[in-house]
Order: structure tokens, then sequence, then C-alpha cells
């Protein structure tokens, strides 16, 4: 998940998305209740998605969703219709969907947890003054902040947004596929932990074969942070990157195999997701 020291919005650059993840229980699937359709608008939109891959949506305020410290407000309700109709579907499970089918399906979380701003004083690498704008919870959930801030105009909040989320999906799919063979060695000895990653230039960070600092806090980090790299950077600025050092070229070539063994070009999906943005009115 992305995490930063300082508390704030979500602002896309290459150290600034930073994402959570934690460890938890394994959250049992109970089959969608054969009730009548909601009429809420909101709650339909939440119903159809169960629906149709089985994962439940949950955006009224829950204590059990934040560790002890951590504090994080509620989604405002109006927001959630909006959000769950033009990032959800068309930013997290459309870029997917068009080149597979079936893949959301197959590897949707069982919940995502929506809060309005990002997770204050979350706990990572032993220390407690981190915000996090995403967590990944094994298999089963995934948390989502920021919706009190939607803004379905501006570029930098939804690209934000959907690097938060593809981020996230890359803890899930290692979860269920392990990361690739080889992966965990290309920088081993060179991570920093959850204390010191921040201390390093991304000069040092690239020579090390890391996307971006949050990455050398471990090997979960470091997967991630390069996927959502890859599906914020064109092809061809990404292929120029990674040539620099072969610790680069190792991991991409790994990752991107990684996707396209389960059906997904993630340059392709870059470049859909790229499409929609560049549509958007405002920086």
């Amino acid at each position: 998940m992305k995490c930063t020291t300082v508390l704030g919005f979500l602002v896309l650059s290459l150290v600034g998305i930073a994402v959570s993840c934690a460890k938890e229980e394994v959250i049992p699937y109970n089959k969608p209740d054969s009730k009548l359709m909601p009429v809420d608008p909101t709650e339909q939109a939440i119903y159809h998605i169960r629906k149709e891959y089985q994962t439940k949506i949950i955006y009224r305020y829950d204590r059990r969703y934040l560790a002890a410290s951590a504090f994080a407000a509620p989604p405002e309700k109006d927001l959630v219709l909006p959000y769950i109709e033009n990032v959800v579907r068309k930013l997290f499970i459309a870029p997917y969907e068009r080149q597979k089918s079936d893949f959301m399906r197959e590897h949707m979380p069982i919940e995502i947890i929506l809060f309005g701003t990002s997770i204050g004083n979350y706990v990572e690498g032993g220390e407690n003054n981190f915000s996090a704008s995403g967590v990944a919870a094994g298999l089963t959930r995934i948390t989502l902040t920021g919706i009190n801030s939607y803004n379905p105009n501006s570029r930098s909040y939804m690209q934000a947004q959907h690097a938060t989320f593809h981020h996230e999906m890359a803890h899930i799919l290692t979860k269920i596929y392990g990361r690739p063979k080889g992966f965990d060695n290309v920088s081993k000895g060179l991570y920093a932990g959850g204390a010191s990653y921040n201390s390093f230039s991304l000069a040092e960070v690239r020579n090390r074969g890391f996307w971006r600092n949050y990455g050398m806090i471990n090997e979960n980090e470091d997967f991630a942070t390069w996927v959502d790299g890859i599906v914020t950077t064109p092809k061809q600025q990404m292929l120029d990157i990674v040539a620099a050092n072969n610790l680069l070229s190792q991991k991409y070539q790994m990752i991107y195999n990684f996707y396209l063994d389960k059906g997904i070009d993630i340059h392709v999906l870059q470049e859909y997701l790229q499409s929609l943005i560049d549509k958007l009115e405002e920086e």
C-alpha cells in the first residue's frame, strides 16, 4: 500500500504515491443476499458490483477497519455513487476486463472499504506517523481513501486513485500466485526497511533496482510499487528507465511477464488508463 510521512492529499509523483498493506484474518465469502434490489441508487450500484464480482463495497464508517491508533473520516454519501461509477468501474475493473473478460471476476477482493480521507497515524515499519492512501489485507480486502476529495475532472486525483488501486491489486495477485521466481533475489541485501527508506535519493533508489523509495521497505512493496509505476508511465519512457541497469531491467521483465501470463499486457492497461486521464479537463 502507499504511505508517506506527511499527512495530506494524494499527489501523483514518482515518490509521492504511498500505500500500505496489512495482515488480517481471512474474510469468509458470504453469498449475496437473494433479496430485492435496493431502491437507493448508491445501494443499487453496490448490489450490482456484489452480484457481478462477489465483492462487497462498504462505505459506512466502521472503526474495526482501522488500526487502534489510526484515524480517518467516513466518505460523504453523495460522493460514493459517482466514485463507484467513475473510479471503481471505469478505472479499476474495465481496464482488466477489456483484455480478459473474466479476470476481475476471478481476482476481485471480497471487500472494498471506502474512507473519505487518507488513514492518519498508520503504523508502518515500526513507526506510526504514516498516512495511508490504500491498504490491502491478504486476499480479501482493499481499503481505498480520499473519496471526499473526489473530482472526476482532475487528472492528478483520478490517476492517483487508479495507481493506488492497481498497487493494491498487485498485492492481491502476489498473495494468490506468489512473486515471480527470482524476484526477491534481484535486490537482495539492498532493502532499507521501514525506518530509513525515505533517506535515499531517486538515483540511489534506481541504482539498487527499485522504482521508488517506498519499494525499499520489503519485497512486497518492491513488487507493488513497480506495478503502480508501470501503470502510470508510458511504455517507451519505462523502457528507457529500465535500460539504465540490469537490476531495473530484470524486475521490469519479471513483472511484465507475470501479468502477461495471466492475460494482461500491463502496457496496454497503462495506455487505456492514460487515454481516459487525457480526456479530463483539469491537471
